[in-house]
């Protein structure tokens, strides 16, 4: 294993698979066209080098033609004579090629026949010197008929001995045995070093499959993985190299990035939180300014209704005498204050009480809750401000909307709607809301007749700290809580206007039950 221990030196083990491979496939090459050049050479050898026995068989079958030839006269028996020489010449020259290419073939058969190929090319040359003096007897006219019968006996005899001599072919079948023989040993030579090389080949196939290319892989699902947001994925290898600790690096990364988004998505919360919390307070002090001169009014009639009482009480007291009861009419007076003092006393507690419900925001359950109270309880408190009591809010629902909904942030919600409406209109305004209960959902509707909205305001709505309200007032953070508040809920939150001048509409629409409960 400690040449593996690295991608280094795994490419360095497949190189020399490679070198191998290619030095035995050049191994078997080189010994293929050795061997095919060294046929090519004993197949020349044989065909040209071996002495052929044809040649002087042609040689002496030549002879027999000036033989046949009946000559004219003493000028035709003196040129069948030379004829017959010149060719006579041929034999003897076919006879010393013979000779020669044998002594050029120094092999063990050769060796051993000859003895016997010598005598036999001996005897050829002697007869060819005694057919050489019988020829010069052709030119005699009185002998020529015994002279031509006793020539042709000799070459038929001489023909016969040359038949004697070994016929080339069967060098060249010994030839082609040896090549058959070497091809055979070249062709297991040549199969072995190919089974080798597919050996070595599906070898390095194999592990370079299983060290660069499964290991690259297992990479890439892991990186695609995590690009999709599974940042529990780990990749695993083990294969104790670069790529392993690659896979380590990057699940150390995953992990790292892991801990920096819970970090990140922690702070958010918490700003979010930080947010819709002064959000709150900032609705807090947007209802306080209106609900204190409110709850002025029934403290003075409380101090004015008491200060009679207590005139009454003095006057009863220093006017009468236990003999004679205050009178019935007199009663009734102090009654009607005591009661006046008692309900203006419950309307600034439920004043202050609602406030102060609004201001802490406790409401963290998320629960079924009738949407519609919420609007009622929202619209209840906004219509003590005496800012708004020259504006219109028409809202009459009678059909409960229940919606499973954080009940704080709905208020809050709410209350930033209502309130931008009442801001956005004139007097004599008009606000009015609906809510509507459908098969799986509730919406709620908020629609002024103020001073509208143009189509670069309606893209922008919905940005943190974009305002519009005169004077440059608010936070311009509303708007943006509201639409990550009903988008928490899995709702949408809608704007739309027909221009300037021609009032703004906003659409909740909120689901009856969440996507978390749905699931369950």
């Amino acid at each position: 294993m400690l040449l593996t221990r690295s991608i280094r030196r795994k490419m360095v083990l497949g190189l020399i698979a490679v070198a191998v491979m290619l030095v035995i496939l050049a191994g078997g090459v080189l010994s293929g066209l050795g061997w095919y050049r060294k046929s090519i050479d004993r197949l020349d050898e044989s065909v040209h080098r071996t002495p052929q026995r044809a040649d002087i068989a042609d040689a002496i079958a030549g002879l027999f033609e000036p033989l046949l030839v009946i000559p004219r006269g003493n000028e035709g028996r003196e040129e069948r004579r030379l004829n017959f020489v010149e060719r006579l010449g041929n034999v003897r020259k076919a006879t010393f090629d013979y000779r020669r290419k044998l002594d050029d073939l120094p092999t063990p058969e050769v060796n051993a026949r000859l003895p016997v190929e010598q005598a036999i090319l001996n005897d050829l040359l002697r007869r060819s010197q005694r057919l050489e003096l019988m020829a010069g007897r052709l030119a005699e006219a009185e002998t020529d008929g015994v002279i031509v019968a006793r020539m042709r006996d000799e070459v038929a005899l001489l023909q016969t001995r040359a038949l004697r001599l070994p016929d080339s072919q069967t060098h060249l079948l010994r030839t082609l045995r040896e090549m058959q023989t070497v091809y055979r040993s070249r062709a297991w030579v040549i199969g072995v070093s190919g089974s080798l090389v597919s050996l070595l080949f599906l070898s390095l196939a194999y592990f370079g499959y299983r060290w660069v290319f499964v290991p690259i892989h297992v990479l890439h699902q892991g990186a695609a993985r995590v690009a999709q947001g599974d940042f529990d994925y780990r990749v695993e290898l083990d294969t104790n190299d670069e790529m392993a600790e690659l896979a380590a690096a990057f699940n150390k990364m995953t992990a790292r990035f892991q801990e920096i988004t819970s970090d990140l998505d922690r702070q958010v919360k918490e700003r979010s939180r930080q947010l819709v919390r002064s959000e709150r307070l900032a609705g807090v002090g947007f209802l306080a300014a209106g609900i204190a001169h409110e709850i002025n009014n029934p403290l003075s009639a409380i101090c004015m209704a008491a200060e009679s009482v207590q005139n009454r009480l003095r006057d009863l007291i220093g006017e009468t005498s236990p003999e004679e009861p205050a009178s019935d009419e007199e009663v009734a007076i102090v009654t009607q204050y005591l009661k006046m003092i008692r309900d203006e006393a419950l309307r600034c507690r439920g004043i202050t009480g609602r406030l102060l419900d609004f201001a802490r925001g406790q409401d963290t359950v998320v629960a079924a809750v009738d949407v519609r109270l919420v609007v009622e309880e929202v619209l209840d408190l906004v219509g003590h401000l005496s800012k708004f009591q020259d504006r219109h809010i028409d809202f009459s629902s009678t059909i409960p909307c229940v919606a499973v909904v954080n009940r704080a942030e709905i208020k809050q919600v709410v209350l930033n709607l209502v309130a931008n409406a009442l801001e956005a209109t004139e007097e004599g305004g008009t606000l009015r809301v609906e809510a509507e209960d459908l098969t799986d959902r509730v919406v709620l509707s908020f629609r002024d007749d103020g001073c509208g909205m143009v189509r670069d305001t309606l893209d922008d709505i919905f940005e943190p700290f974009f305002t519009q309200r005169n004077g440059g007032g608010g936070t311009g953070l509303g708007l943006s809580i509201s639409h990550r508040i009903i988008s928490e809920h899995g709702g949408t939150i809608e704007a739309a206007s027909e221009g300037l001048g021609q009032g703004s509409a906003f659409r909740v629409d909120l689901p009856k039950r969440q996507a978390e409960q749905a699931a369950a």
